[in-house]
Order: structure tokens, then C-alpha cells, then sequence
């Protein structure tokens, strides 16, 4: 897993009411997401609060999701990193 070291933090935000429980960002990026008791997906500590390194994995992650439940924000601005709006 290679981190990106010219990006700052980042929070994974997951759209709960869009979320459909496949699966793909968990198996996409085990080190940041999983799925929770409920069966939809949840960020690891790390990526839910203070922010954590934006990693390739973790980015595909955000891509692979079939239904844009995924979005990383900036740990220091809060905007809007992915996916492009």
C-alpha cells in the first residue's frame, strides 16, 4: 500500500442511506474500511475522526463503490476530496 505524500489527511464519510453493503471498499481497502454489524460500510477509527494518509487503495476504493457512497474530505479544510462533484 503506498501512501501519497503530497496530500494532506483524510476523512472517509459514507452516505449511509445510499450504501448497499457490497463489500467493495472493504475488499478494495481492508486497512480503511469495513463493513459493520449492520452489513453497510464503515471507516476505520482513524479514517472516520482525525483523518488519516490518503492511499492508492484507499482511493480506488472510493472509485470502486457502485453507488457513490463513498467521499474523502480534507482532515484540515473539510472539503470535498473525491469523488469530483
Amino acid at each position: 500500500m503506498t501512501g501519497r505524500p503530497d496530500t494532506e489527511p483524510v476523512i472517509v464519510r459514507v452516505d449511509r442511506g445510499r450504501c448497499i453493503g457490497s463489500g467493495m471498499c472493504a475488499l478494495s481497502a481492508p486497512d480503511s474500511l469495513a463493513l459493520g454489524a449492520d452489513g453497510l460500510a464503515a471507516p476505520l477509527a482513524r479514517y472516520a475522526d482525525g483523518g488519516a494518509e490518503l492511499t492508492d487503495r484507499l482511493s480506488e476504493a472510493v472509485d470502486f463503490c457502485p453507488v457513490e457512497a463513498l467521499s474523502l474530505h480534507s482532515a484540515r479544510g473539510g472539503y470535498r476530496i473525491a469523488p469530483g462533484e
